[in-house]
C-alpha cells in the first residue's frame, strides 16, 4: 500500500517579506546584500521572501501588494518590510513615467500599511524604510555609460523630502521606520554607501543591515529555532525528538 500524502509544512514557517524596488530586489547581490544579511541573520526562525520591482514607484507597487500578499499568509507572517520611494522621488520633468508627487507617496504608504492591516498583519510588523540618499554625479555618470532610457534625474534634495515623507507616514500608521537617508547623510564619505551614485554598495547595505537588527530581534525574538539543534537530537530514537514537529 504506498503511504498516505503528507501536506509540506515549508510554506507554513513565519515569513518575511522583504517588499520595494530595486533596492530590494538586488537586495540578495554582492553589493545590495542586506536581504542576504537578514536571512542569514533569521536563519531557521522564518523564510525570507524578495518582492523587489526594479524601477517600480509607490503607485504601482500599491496596486501588486494584494496580489502578492494575501489573508492566506496574515497569519504566518513575522514582518514586511516596504522599502520605496527612489523612483517616486525622481524629477517629473525628466521623468514623469516614474514620478510619484509627494503627498501621494506619502498616502500611497499609508494605504499599504492600511491594506496589510485590513488582512491581519499588525502594524508593529511592518517596517518603512525610507530612500537612500543620492550622489547625483555619480548616478548622472551611470545613466550615461549604460546609455539608460531616462534621462538621470535625481536631485538629493529632493530625495531627502520624501524621506521625510515616509517617517512622517509611518508615524500616522503606527510602524516601525529605518530613516536610511537621514543615517546615510550622517556618514563620513557617505557617497561610498552607493555603488552607482543610487543603489548601494555594501558599506549601504551593512548600514542598512545594522539599522534593521535591532527591530528584527523586536519582532522576532519569540520565534523558536525550528527543529532541535543537532546536540538536542536523540541519537538512538531520533524520532522522539524529531517527530514532535
Amino acid at each position: 500500500m504506498a503511504e498516505k500524502a503528507v501536506k509540506s509544512t515549508v510554506s507554513n514557517w513565519p515569513k518575511a517579506i522583504l517588499f520595494g524596488d530595486s533596492l530590494t530586489q538586488f537586495s540578495f547581490s554582492a553589493d545590495g546584500c542586506w536581504g542576504a544579511k537578514v536571512t542569514d541573520y533569521l536563519q531557521r526562525k522564518c523564510d525570507v521572501f524578495n518582492r523587489g520591482f526594479s524601477g517600480y514607484n509607490s503607485r504601482w507597487n500599491k496596486i501588486i501588494l494584494p496580489k502578492l500578499v494575501t489573508q492566506a499568509d496574515a497569519e504566518s507572517i513575522a514582518f514586511v518590510t516596504i522599502f520605496l520611494g527612489a523612483n517616486d522621488s525622481v524629477d517629473k520633468s525628466l521623468n514623469p513615467q516614474q514620478h510619484v508627487p509627494l503627498e501621494e507617496y506619502k498616502q500611497n504608504l499609508i494605504d499599504m500599511v492600511d491594506y496589510l492591516q485590513s488582512i491581519g498583519v499588525k502594524r508593529n510588523l511592518v517596517i518603512l524604510i525610507t530612500p537612500p540618499a543620492c550622489d547625483e554625479e555619480a548616478w548622472a555618470l551611470d545613466c550615461k555609460l549604460k546609455e539608460r532610457p531616462t534621462p538621470p534625474s535625481k536631485v538629493n534634495s529632493i530625495t531627502k523630502r520624501y524621506a521625510e515623507a515616509c517617517v512622517e507616514a509611518a508615524q500616522v500608521c503606527g510602524t516601525e521606520i529605518v530613516d536610511l537617508y537621514t543615517c546615510m547623510m550622517k556618514q563620513e564619505d557617505w557617497k561610498s554607501c552607493l555603488n552607482d551614485g543610487l543603489h548601494l554598495a555594501t558599506r549601504g547595505s551593512l548600514l542598512l543591515f545594522d539599522l534593521l537588527q535591532p527591530i528584527l530581534d523586536k519582532l522576532t525574538s519569540e520565534l523558536p529555532i525550528i527543529y532541535n539543534l543537532w546536540s538536542e537530537v536523540d541519537s538512538e530514537n531520533p524520532n522522539a525528538t524529531l517527530d514532535k514537529w
